[in-house]
């Protein structure tokens, strides 16, 4: 359900409440107050007690339902402040990740400058972590972004995959990435990029892994599937069915999972799937995401 969804939801929700609470008690003082009044109208020694009923009941039920209708308005008032934050925090956090990832940007081309323009340069350990900590950094800025605001529009367009892939796979120079068969996806290009480098960074960071064969192949039911497997070291059995939820890591190295989460709901956003099946037998991590093909 989009977050939207569940907005209106809230509100629908607070209003049958607020409805149903008002209409049971409203029922509950006027049959009550009905009965006295049948009771008063047959006389006896009764009277002057069945009065001070009726005036308990208009007090305490007015009273009752005055309480509900201030807590009912409340509890709107409060619905809509909550919302109100969150788009306030969103669109700050919004505005933070991307100034961060500007600055992020201009250290890398400095970076990948120095590399090329110094030859000492290349081969320096201390310059080859900085640019493999700006990818690194850059992809976990992008899931935050994701994370913050779940329902950001997408703008899905062909993309040709094969060519996509390799584009990515060139940040992670220590991974060796090969890609076989191609196909044209409808996808979002900086979403389905987000998955890409998830995956890429998961296999380099947290499985260890030196080598990714990635696999496209069209299905005859107008799908497209890109199959990732890795050299690495995979993932337990008891993790491997709860990934792509947040908080839930590949590994004792991967704090938080949400890369995954994040890449696994873009892929629903793209009308896709992304799933993480078991290892083959050469071990290692595979996942397999699913987008419709273009033209179908």
């Amino acid at each position: 359900m989009k977050p939207a969804d569940r907005s209106r939801l809230h509100y629908v929700a607070a209003i049958l409440w607020i409805l149903l609470t008002v209409s049971l008690a409203s029922w509950w003082m006027f049959f009550g107050l009905e009965q006295s009044r049948q009771l008063n109208a047959l006389g006896g020694p009764e009277v002057e007690r069945l009065v001070r009923v009726q005036r308990m009941l208009m007090w305490e039920g007015g009273t009752f339902i005055g309480l509900l209708l201030i807590g009912g308005v409340a509890l709107l008032v409060s619905i809509r402040h909550e919302q109100a934050r969150q788009r306030a925090v969103g669109a700050f956090f919004m505005a933070f990740t991307h100034d961060l990832k500007t600055a992020l940007a201009s250290l890398q081309l400095q970076a990948e400058s120095l590399r090329e323009d110094l030859p000492d340069a290349a081969g320096n350990p201390n310059l080859t972590r900085l640019l493999q900590d700006t990818v690194r950094l850059g992809v976990q800025l992008e899931n935050s972004l994701y994370f913050a605001q779940p329902e950001g529009g997408l703008f899905l367009e062909p993309i040709p995959l094969a060519r996509f892939v390799q584009r990515i796979a060139a940040d992670w120079p220590q991974l060796k990435v090969s890609v076989s068969g191609d196909a044209t996806a409808i996808g979002d290009a900086r979403g389905l990029e987000s998955v890409l480098r998830n995956l890429f960074q998961n296999a380099v960071v947290h499985g260890g892994a030196t080598k990714v064969r990635v696999s496209i192949d069209q299905r005859p039911d107008g799908r497209v599937t890109v199959t990732t497997q890795d050299d690495g070291r995979g993932a337990p059995s008891d993790v491997l069915r709860l990934l792509g939820q947040p908080f839930i890591g590949r590994s004792p190295t991967s704090r938080t999972g949400v890369g995954l989460f994040v890449s696994k709901q873009l892929a629903q956003r793209m009308s896709g799937d992304l799933r993480f099946e078991r290892p083959a037998p050469g071990g290692g991590f595979t996942a397999v995401l699913e987008l419709p093909m273009a033209g179908k």
